[in-house]
């Protein structure tokens, strides 16, 4: 299985210290086996959440500095399986301190970015912002930088007006002749989970327009459903975007693990991800799925959206 968004970086930078108890975590669930590529992710929220959510200390967000400190734990250290693909992506850049420090952040291995968060910076709008609040000047700017680096941009995260301005932008950018890299990478659909982090028809058309993808998260706060319901519900997510697209070409899939997290949250993921690769095939399978759709949406179509 391709994890289309984990935030393994986030996990090692806080747990920096503690070496083996990133290795016991990580060891049996990046594998071939299980989840054999992802996009690794370093998280940002408010300073406030930070430290109330990681512990880390407004004096130590620095999000080149961190992310050098994460990669090199994670190559020098047995950290994952050497058969495990994977890139970089920085969720929310909120600290991003000058859009030309992309370049340095390319130089270290990120090839995906949230350019919002929940909340409203410098730009653009997340889920929690105002409404009216889109892409910014210096967000436009920041996307044209994005597309000539050939960096996929995620719009998981973004509120509607920021989400259609980056698509609009991206449009704009495409009659040039760049080619955008747009998905969402951990979104479900509102018509099964009216929740501001997921998608509307027309966002999930829209970014099969960009020839993007969407990771189906198995995040228990959007499927919207109890325990009992958890396969079911999550079952209808993907079989709504499919009947809406036609197919499964653009269907993908997420853990979004709450394993990254200090404070323990019960049940919040349909499988815990130490065999989530496994059970998603078992029940993509048992559900009237095909061999060679189930490879698909798992893995086949984030390595072909990520290779272009």
């Amino acid at each position: 299985m391709f994890d289309l968004h984990c935030d393994l970086l986030t996990y090692i930078y806080i747990n920096r210290n503690n070496i083996e108890k990133i290795k016991k975590t990580c060891n049996s669930i990046y594998n071939e086996k299980n989840i054999n590529g992802a996009i690794f992710n370093l998280f940002f929220m408010s300073k406030q959440e930070m430290k109330e959510e990681l512990d880390i200390e407004e004096k130590e967000i620095n999000v080149i500095e961190m992310l050098k400190q994460a990669d090199y734990i994670l190559k020098n250290n047995n950290i994952i399986s050497n058969k495990v693909k994977y890139i970089y992506g920085i969720e929310g850049l909120d600290y991003l301190e000058n859009i030309n420090d992309m370049d340095i952040l390319y130089d270290l291995g990120v090839r995906s970015v949230n350019i919002v968060w929940n909340n409203q910076n410098k730009f653009g709008g997340g889920t929690r912002a105002e409404d009216s609040i889109g892409l910014t000047d210096l967000g436009e700017k920041l996307i044209e930088k994005l597309v000539k680096k050939n960096i996929l941009i995620d719009l998981s995260h973004a509120n509607k007006k920021t989400f259609f301005d980056i698509i609009d932008k991206a449009k704009e950018l495409r009659k040039k002749g760049y080619n955008p890299k747009i998905f969402a990478s951990h979104s479900n659909t509102k018509y099964i989970c009216d929740v501001k982090r997921n998608l509307t028809d027309k966002q999930i058309l829209s970014i099969k327009e960009m020839n993007g993808i969407i990771g189906i998260v198995e995040y228990k706060n959007f499927i919207c459903s109890n325990l009992k319901s958890y396969e079911k519900n999550f079952l209808e997510h993907i079989n709504h975007i499919k009947n809406l697209l036609g197919g499964i070409e653009n269907i993908a899939v997420s853990t979004d693990d709450e394993i990254y997290y200090n404070k323990k949250i019960e049940n919040a993921n349909l499988y815990f991800s130490n065999n989530v690769g496994i059970k998603l095939r078992e029940l993509l399978l048992n559900n009237n799925f095909t061999i060679e759709d189930t490879n698909k949406i798992l893995e086949e179509n984030a390595n072909r959206f990520i290779k272009k």
